[in-house]
């Protein structure tokens, strides 16, 4: 098979990169070459984050250039644009209905324009414009009927498994090895939830 590239896009401290190695772990269970890489800030709470997740037979490097990638898994609608340019016009974006403002909008700040910073409004419909295979979640809303909104960002790795086309229960699997056997069942329930989201 050809190697496919997934980006996982969010802000610091959303689980980015406990979904990144989810990811990268199932699809090595699952029998291919995996290669992983962190490319953003990752202390910074708040901030952006990125990593890659490229696999097939035999994969030779761990990123790949703009519009080279045919997955984007945006926790945060923001990071869906800022990393937009990484995505194939014929990829699947999978957009997290949550938005994170940054101090930039929050503390007033103004453009090289005079202008004040804003966020933008509707992404989900910029998004598909330029991809128009565009998927959305409202993964915080699931998270929260579990009564813990960190589980969110394994809400997003149960819808992507199913849009990605991933066998559901080596990523299942991959999700209780993963976390704390305390949260196990907690997180077992939220990859379950999103795995339904997509179920339409």
């Amino acid at each position: 098979m050809d190697t496919k590239t997934l980006v996982i896009a969010g802000v610091g401290g959303q689980g980015v990169m406990l979904a990144s190695r989810i990811f990268t772990e199932a699809l090595f269970r699952m029998g291919y070459d995996v290669k992983q890489a962190e490319v953003h800030g990752l202390s910074q709470r708040g901030g952006s984050v990125m990593t890659y997740v490229r696999w097939g037979e035999k994969v030779w490097a761990p990123i790949t250039g703009d519009f080279g990638a045919d997955y984007l898994v945006a926790l945060e609608e923001l990071e869906a644009l800022r990393y937009l340019k990484l995505i194939k016009p014929s990829g699947t974006v999978l957009i997290n209905r949550y938005n994170f403002v940054p101090m930039s909008v929050s503390s007033g700040l103004k453009g090289p324009d005079g202008k004040p910073y804003t966020y933008p409004e509707n992404v989900p419909a910029i998004v598909r414009r330029n991809v128009p295979n565009t998927y959305t979640v409202d993964a915080l809303k699931v998270a929260m009927d579990l009564k813990n909104a960190r589980v969110m960002n394994v809400v997003v790795v149960g819808a992507a498994s199913r849009l990605l086309g991933l066998d559901r229960g080596v990523v299942e699997g991959t999700v209780a090895d993963r976390v704390p056997p305390k949260y196990r069942e907690l997180n077992l329930q939220a990859f379950r939830r999103g795995w339904d989201l997509m179920d339409r």
